[in-house]
């Protein structure tokens, strides 16, 4: 008996196979190559696993499927679409068919119905309940908007050493340059002894009280941005030198939440556990709009060290380079005075030269040798030397010699 309802079960399933063969599924009935389902096979593109998925662009509201078969009492029923973001999307179909020989052409229209303020990508499926013929699912993906747009009206003030200041309007960073990557031109720099700064996000949305909120579903532009909130997902802390500082996130909205035009506090805290700086970059991430991060450094040194990020990468730097230019310009003087002068010839002339070259070989014991004396002459330092020389002036004559030898 168990052996008939195997065998029942597999012819039922090599049946089954051959009649969804005669479905077919495509975004263009007079081309093949548009085909989504053929011969009872999904095309690649459409599986859930698709390398390549296909996307619909933001500029495309309304998309048409088109499907072929042998039974012409398909209904609305018999097509499920369903999509993973009803926030943002109110999305529907629409079913239409006419006779085509032995078989019936229905067309569904896919009505997407996005808002056009922000912007994401929605994933879409739709699956096809055929009697007699079995279930098939296709998978795509549709941008809905632009996830670029900045959201008007988010604003975020920062509390630093008790002192409140607005940091963001409209989703713009108030003097951008202090908060951004480029740490050679303007930094905004936390001291060792701050281990906390406070923001308060905040939407502030230019609504009178005569203005509702609409229950309905909305997407044109005005009356989104009219709406006082906004999805804000997790907050996150990237620190670049985690053996300096460590810093994370407390508060109503450290997982993330909606903001309204009720103030909520969200705290950065630090931790040093090592000397030094470190830059750390803030982003503030929205679901359907423009994230914004901010870029500060935390500076972990004490009292008596560095307290700018900037000075304490170059500060060693600096002070060889100004001792090299210190003696070069010695040198330079030097020689421009020798020269001026005019009492000495060649490399003599080099402040400092001559003493150098003596020193050399009176260490080396050259000095008086015959090395020593052609090494000065080579350089023209004949006659320059801070030993006493012991050799007779050959310029007396003789009568001169015996004079100053009587004497």
């Amino acid at each position: 008996m168990a052996r008939y309802l195997i065998l029942l079960g597999l012819l039922n399933l090599v049946h089954l196979s051959e009649i969804c063969k005669t479905l077919q599924v495509s975004t263009n009935l007079k081309k093949a190559q548009d085909d989504i389902i053929s011969l009872g096979v999904t095309s690649k593109q459409w599986s859930r696993k698709a390398k390549n998925p296909i996307i619909v662009p933001a500029s495309q509201h309304v998309d048409y499927i088109y499907i072929t078969s042998d039974n012409p009492n398909l209904a609305i029923e018999n097509f499920q679409l369903n999509f993973d973001d009803h926030y943002y999307a109110d999305s529907s179909i629409r079913l239409d068919h006419r006779p085509n020989g032995k078989h019936t052409e229905y067309a569904i229209e896919i009505n997407y119905k996005c808002k056009e303020y922000g912007g994401t990508l929605i994933n879409y499926e739709m699956q096809f309940q055929v009697p007699s013929c079995g279930d098939a699912q296709i998978f795509w993906k549709k941008f809905c908007g632009n996830p670029l747009t900045l959201r008007e009206g988010f604003s975020v003030d920062m509390v630093y050493k008790n002192y409140r200041q607005e940091i963001i309007k409209n989703s713009e960073i108030i003097n951008a340059s202090y908060f951004d990557s480029d740490l050679d031109n303007y930094v905004f720099n936390v001291s060792r002894d701050i281990n906390v700064i406070k923001f308060i996000l905040q939407m502030k949305t230019e609504v009178s009280s005569t203005d509702q909120i609409p229950e309905e579903f909305v997407t044109d532009v005005a009356t989104l941005k009219k709406i006082p909130e906004v999805n804000l997902t997790q907050p996150y802390v990237d620190v670049e030198m985690e053996n300096v500082t460590k810093s994370w996130f407390e508060g109503e909205l450290s997982n993330g939440g909606l903001i309204t035009n009720k103030e909520s506090e969200l705290t950065l805290n630090f931790k040093c556990v090592g000397l030094g700086t470190s830059k750390i970059e803030i982003t503030f991430p929205f679901q359907y709009f423009k994230d914004i991060t901010l870029v500060i450094v935390k500076d972990c040194n004490y009292a008596f060290k560095v307290q700018n990020v900037i000075n304490a990468k170059y500060q060693e730097g600096d002070t060889k380079t100004f001792a090299v230019y210190f003696v070069i310009f010695i040198v330079v003087f030097g020689l421009i005075i020798n020269l001026c002068i005019g009492r000495k010839k060649g490399l003599a002339n080099i402040p400092f030269f001559t003493t150098l070259i003596s020193l050399l070989l009176c260490i080396t014991c050259q000095q008086k040798t015959c090395v020593g004396r052609s090494i000065r002459k080579c350089f023209g330092l004949t006659g320059e030397s801070f030993l006493p020389s012991e050799e007779p002036d050959e310029t007396f004559s003789s009568g001169q010699k015996q004079f100053y030898g009587s004497i």
